[in-house]
């Protein structure tokens, strides 16, 4: 649980929603639900933390509020992983490690390297 307490609590969906879009002037819910094409209890449910963000929302986001779609997928992944690990607490660290932890071009090449070849 030591790490979980270092972590930042990364920001809600809803809040960025609210902080960065619905302030600025003529958006409303109901606005941004229209140009995206989904219903008002869609975006209502975004805004009330009862829905996450998956690919096609992320792309309908991206397109009608100006951002990427990666940004709203890594800001629904951050919550996600900190909302697990909370969940999970310690219970993380009494699991079995299989596999000492890597640096990061232990993994990232040889993923590379296998998708070049094609396999994956």
């Amino acid at each position: 649980m030591e790490e979980m307490n270092r972590l930042p609590e990364p920001p809600r969906v809803s809040e960025v929603l609210r902080a960065h879009f619905l302030t600025m002037e003529g958006i409303t819910q109901d606005r941004i639900a229209q140009a995206m094409g989904v219903s008002r209890h869609s975006i209502n449910e975004l805004m009330n933390d009862r829905r996450s963000i998956t690919a096609p929302m992320a792309l309908r986001l991206a397109r009608v509020l100006g951002t990427d779609p990666e940004f709203w997928l890594n800001l629904q992944q951050s919550r996600d992983l900190f909302e697990a690990r909370r969940e999970l607490g310690d219970a993380l660290a009494d699991l079995s490690v299989l596999r000492q932890a890597v640096s990061e071009g232990d993994v990232v090449q040889p993923a590379r390297n296998a998708f070049a070849r094609g396999i994956g």
